[in-house]
């Protein structure tokens, strides 16, 4: 979405993080709606209705290609459809109840290492087929590069290969749609009558969000962006930053899946220490991504040239992305440990909207960057030290609640 927002809609920047303010902020607020709305209903059916909402955002966005001859007309149909995807962040698609996942893992399972197994599982499986999405987004470079060789300017290439990529997209969620209606659900033993949360679950889920507002702030200010940062630091045409940005990510993907299914075996085998494990994952992917905006910001003027400077942008990225598979099946089970089974989908909205809200930081990001060009991925610093923050916070928060 960077990209397409760079290559084909002219944006700078900072209407990079404007446009992303207002798609984070929709998400966050659609998605505490369906976190309260599936405790009554159900989690498989809200996760049905929820999904449909990025089926229609990836059909916007193929329309939106077909609008750029009226550049505010395809700007402003673009960033609605974005919204309706829920393409709050670098790496996919999170959907508008992203959490409905935890909520519907948590309510059929209920032994702890058997949650961590299943959002172990989960996370490998989503993470491999990110691979395939990443190597589209590759592909999508390629094609953009074939078009441009038969003497297609940079822009229509880049326009068509878009269009071509947002409508495999709209497929791919239609497909989902249909899938989810072949989960199941275990019934609840009675149904919900309290207006939010029980008073039991409310001071576990207070404190994950206390750890979730430092990581939001950090990923909003470091994430959305990187891409179009990455394009803009070492001067990359749109076929390269789409080839570049796909490989990284299908890398970083491979290392989620292989680190998230290792973590998911691990629990289940054998007692962990599960929030010291995942506490340590996010400073450290704090600590990376500050690293990653040394790099990005000496961009071309880096020892050995730009070619060199990528390939460390590579290297860390691919151990941020570990770190990824790491913390993220033992935080989901740690996350939802203290919940109320009656609360489990207005808990995971209310943790995941205190994760999200913090992310429109984003719509400072484009501005640090331009302001201070000299570091142009001052956002990503900064960024990572809110991170790691929270893996402090997190740690020093519920390491109190004991084993």
């Amino acid at each position: 979405m960077p990209l397409y927002l760079v290559f084909v809609l002219k944006q700078g920047l900072i209407g990079v993080g404007a446009a992303y303010f207002a798609i984070i902020l929709f998400v966050a607020l659609t998605s505490f709606f369906f976190g309260i709305m599936s405790d009554r209903i159900g989690y498989v059916r809200t996760m049905i209705i929820s999904e449909i909402l990025p089926f229609a955002g990836l059909a916007g966005l193929t329309i939106s290609t077909f609008l750029t001859s009226n550049a505010t007309l395809a700007l402003t149909v673009a960033i609605i459809s974005a919204m309706l995807a829920g393409i709050s962040t670098v790496g996919g698609m999170r959907g508008a109840f992203s959490s409905g996942q935890q909520a519907l893992i948590a309510n059929n399972w209920k032994e702890p290492k058997d949650r961590a197994n299943r959002f172990g599982k989960i996370i490998t499986i989503a993470s491999i087929a990110s691979i395939i999405g990443s190597l589209l987004l590759a592909f999508q470079g390629i094609l953009t590069g074939a078009l441009q060789g038969h003497a297609v300017t940079e822009l229509l290439a880049s326009t068509l290969s878009f269009r071509y990529m947002f409508a495999i997209g709209a497929v791919l969620l239609f497909l989902s749609v249909l899938s989810l209606s072949m989960v199941k659900e275990i019934a609840k033993a009675e149904k919900k009558r309290h207006i939010f949360i029980k008073k039991e679950s409310s001071p576990h889920m207070y404190k994950v969000m206390a750890a979730q507002i430092f990581a939001g702030i950090g990923l909003g200010l470091a994430l959305p962006i990187l891409p179009a940062i990455i394009a803009k630091a070492y001067a990359l045409d749109s076929a390269t930053a789409s080839q570049l940005i796909g490989y990284v990510f299908g890398i970083g993907y491979m290392l989620i899946a292989l680190a998230s299914s290792y973590m998911s075996r691990l629990v289940y085998r054998r007692e962990v220490p599960s929030l010291k494990i995942a506490s340590s994952a996010r400073i450290m992917q704090g600590i990376i991504m500050a690293l990653i905006a040394v790099v990005i910001s000496l961009g071309p003027g880096i020892p050995y040239g730009a070619g060199f400077g990528m390939a460390m942008f590579g290297l860390l990225y691919s151990a941020y992305a570990l770190l990824i598979g790491i913390g993220v099946p033992l935080r989901s089970m740690i996350n939802i440990g203290s919940i109320h089974q009656q609360d489990y989908g207005s808990a995971s909205a209310a943790m995941g909207i205190a994760i999200q809200i913090p992310q429109t930081s984003v719509s400072l990001s484009g501005f640090l960057s331009e302001a201070i060009s000299s570091f142009i991925a001052l956002p990503l610093a900064l960024g990572g030290l809110f991170i790691s923050i929270s893996g402090f916070v997190y740690w020093k928060l519920l390491n109190k609640e004991g084993k």
